[in-house]
């Protein structure tokens, strides 16, 4: 998995996805279902590190 990102988010909760794409999908869908927001690429892309 060499592109594989993880997202720690605030809450605790860490989110893993085999490449940007999947890891923004990951945490889009865990701010609105968790937080009730709405999160953009950039943003989540902006939290993502190296897995």
């Amino acid at each position: 998995m060499g592109d594989a990102k993880v997202i720690q988010c605030p809450c605790g909760f860490t989110l893993r996805g085999a490449g940007d794409a999947e890891v923004v999908a990951a945490a889009q869908a865990h701010a609105r279902a968790i937080h009730d927001q709405e999160l953009s690429s950039d943003q989540a892309l902006s939290m993502a590190r190296p897995a």
